[in-house]
Formats: structure tokens, sequence, C-alpha cells
């Protein structure tokens, strides 16, 4: 992916706010990068190279937030970094019992309806694939060398009409039995595992984060790894405040 697009695929846009200050992601890293153990460093750099903001989910009206918190373990375990999600707040609420705290790794982004999410996939330079039972093309036959928005359909209706529309193709996954249609959170793990096991072959990783995207999310897994990372902050600028070198 080159031109404008290629670091306008991450949500964040520093100075990155932690707690009342604002900091760029390098100072968030510099400052607490002591309190992480080496096996965690470790850690969080072998999953930011294995992250991509190439491929990214949106699911539209999925009814049953198992579903959902099922979608994005998967999503995060094979290193798909963003996921929109077309839903009111009220409705979506992780399952902690099935994210086992997944959730808190990704960039998950919330819409009350499809076409705010539509507008901000086109602006980030997105093509959209839906998936859907009738009129598709399989999988296999799709390609991913563009940016690609893969769409999940809520339990009853599928995709919504104004999805359908904006879709610049439809995708199906494969089926040989009796069976018409698999679960959402089981589509949506064959699709990721797809296109990974697919990304591996011709590209011989899934990561391809930006130098940019790599060090915001750096500064955010950082945070998120530490105990009360805003009172650590506060304490450690107000430490350098007092004694300047």
């Amino acid at each position: 992916m080159t031109g404008p697009h290629r670091d306008n695929r991450s949500p964040h846009r520093p100075p990155l706010e932690v707690g009342d200050v604002q900091l760029e992601p390098a100072e968030i890293t510099e400052l607490l990068d002591r309190f992480l153990t080496d096996a965690r460093r470790r850690k969080i750099d072998e999953v930011l190279e294995q992250r991509t903001y190439h491929v990214v989910s949106v699911l539209d009206g999925i009814y049953d937030r198992g579903n959902v918190s099922a979608v994005i373990r998967s999503a995060e375990a094979l290193g798909y970094q963003s996921m929109h999600v077309i839903e009111s707040q009220d409705h979506f609420k992780e399952a902690n019992r099935v994210t086992q705290g997944t959730d808190k790794w990704l960039d998950i982004e919330r819409y009350p309806t499809p076409e705010p999410c539509i507008e901000t996939l086109r602006r980030r330079g997105y093509r959209i694939v839906a998936t859907e039972l009738e009129a598709s093309t399989p999988i296999a036959d799709v390609s991913f060398e563009q940016p690609t928005a893969l769409v999940f359909g809520n339990e009853k209706d599928g995709v919504s009409k104004q999805i359908r529309e904006a879709a610049d193709e439809r995708m199906v996954l494969p089926m040989v039995g009796f069976a018409q249609s698999y679960n959402i959170s089981v589509s949506a793990a064959l699709a990721f595992q797809h296109v990974f096991e697919r990304r591996r072959a011709e590209l011989g990783q899934q990561g391809d984060l930006t130098e940019r995207e790599y060090d915001i999310l750096r500064a955010l897994y950082t945070l998120r790894s530490v105990d009360k990372p805003e009172r650590l902050v506060r304490g450690l600028r107000n430490r350098d405040l007092d004694n300047p070198e």
C-alpha cells in the first residue's frame, strides 16, 4: 500500500492522552519501559512484528455478544489490529469470559449505523468485501493485495443493505455439507485463517506495520501492560520537572 492512506490506517493520532497528560509515543515508551519485565518486552515486540492494518474486520449489527467476543479473540490471535463494530454502544459489551482480555489489545471503533463506518473505511483506502451466501465470489478467488475490510453480517439477515450496496465484492466461504451457513464467529475465524495463511505464503509473514504504526502501538501496549499508568506518568514527569538536568 502506497500513498497517503498508508499512514492513515491507525485511528490513533499523536500525541496520545495518558490521563490529563498528552505525550508522544516515544515519550510514553521511554517513561514506562523500565516497568516491564524482559519477557513482556519481548512479547510486545513479537506481537507487533505480526500485526497488520492491511485487512480489518467489520461486524455489521451482530446480535449475540458472545459471537462478537469470539470474533475479537480470533482477530487478535491472528494479528488483525483493527475492528469496526456497527452497533449501538448499549448493545456492544464484550464478554470477558470469551475474549479473555484480548479486546484491550485491538483498535475497536464503534458506529451506530453503517454509513459512518463506510465513510471511515473509504477515507482510509479500504475496499469493502462483504460475506454473503449467494451471488458471491469464493474466498479462494478474492484478492487481498489491496487494503481490505471484511464485513460479517448478523445472524439473521446477514450484512445490511447499506453495506451490500457499498461492497466492492461479495465473498462466500466453502461449504460442502447440508448446513446452509456457518455461525458468525466460525465464519470470521475461517476467513481470518485463510487470509493469514495466504499472506504468510505470499509475503513471508502477517505483519506489515509502518514505523509510525509500530511506535504508536508499542506505546499503547506498554501503557496497557503496567498498573496505574496515569499515576506513574504523572509522578515521573513531576520528578523530572523538579529535578531538571
